[in-house]
């Protein structure tokens, strides 16, 4: 997969500075952009995809889809929290203020800013994304979205995120580093209906969760490890998880649990 960083037609200095510096960060070359339309410079460079970095966010584009960082459906589950209605995946963490949060499986960081609202300005989210581009536009999004209210700005700033592969970053870590680990690994049944999934899918981690990643989990988590899955895909089952949050309905979303205690 070929990819370079580009910017707007007729950028300033300010956007030609920042596209460099991704640029020589992901170690992929800069393409002057000059007035050519996008199809006109991938094919005269052969590349597939496109970093363009424009005054507000980073957008990812290839022939056939667009990626970039938004706040997606974090906002609709604040303001269901707020307005008091029962969440799955609030239920199923049991944070509270104060604590640190390891989000395995960072990608748009969507849950990870619910969780930062939740475990307050002495609490942390560290979020681990194995794709280099992926981990970029998230880091920049959440650095520089400016399309949102400032209470959720400051639920932004609480989470880090680290380009690693959960595998890696776990072994790296001492016992009982955090106090609850979550998983979202990509549905074995997938969503194809959600724009924003698919176009996340061709840089997104695949493979199932192993046994082993649980393992590790549970000797750096205090509490419990908290996995996103559809109801009926069996691997729950697979892993051997027996307490759930959320729908059972075959196909809805559930949150299984394991507890510190129980390892």
């Amino acid at each position: 997969m070929k990819i370079a960083i580009t910017t707007t037609r007729n950028p300033d200095e300010s956007l030609i500075n920042k596209a460099y510096s991704i640029a020589k960060e992901l170690d992929i070359p800069y393409i002057k952009r000059g007035n050519y339309s996008m199809q006109k410079i991938s094919q005269m460079n052969k590349i597939e995809y496109f970093l363009f970095v424009e005054k507000d966010k980073i957008v990812l584009k290839g022939e056939d889809n667009t990626f970039f960082w938004h706040p997606s459906t974090s906002r609709l589950k604040l303001n269901a929290i707020k307005e008091g209605f029962n969440q799955p995946m609030v239920e199923a963490m049991n944070l509270k203020e104060g604590d640190k949060v390891l989000d395995c499986t960072l990608g748009l960081a969507t849950d990870a800013i619910v969780f930062a609202s939740i475990v307050g300005e002495k609490g942390k989210v560290f979020g681990t994304e194995v794709n280099k581009y992926i981990a970029c536009i998230t880091k920049n999004g959440l650095n520089d979205y400016k399309d949102i209210d400032e209470e959720t700005k400051i639920f932004m700033e609480r989470i880090d995120v680290i380009n690693s592969s959960y595998e890696e970053y776990i072994l790296s870590q001492p016992d009982n580093s955090f106090d609850v680990v979550y998983f979202d690994p990509m549905f074995t049944r997938p969503n194809k209906k959600s724009v924003a999934i698919n176009s996340l899918r061709p840089f997104a981690q695949q493979g199932e969760l192993k046994k082993e990643n649980l393992i590790q989990a549970l000797r750096v988590c205090k509490n419990r490890v908290v996995i996103k899955e559809r109801a009926g895909s069996g691997e729950f089952e697979r892993l051997g998880i027996q307490k759930c949050y959320g729908n059972t309905k075959f196909g809805s979303i559930a949150y299984g649990v394991i507890e510190k205690e129980n390892f």
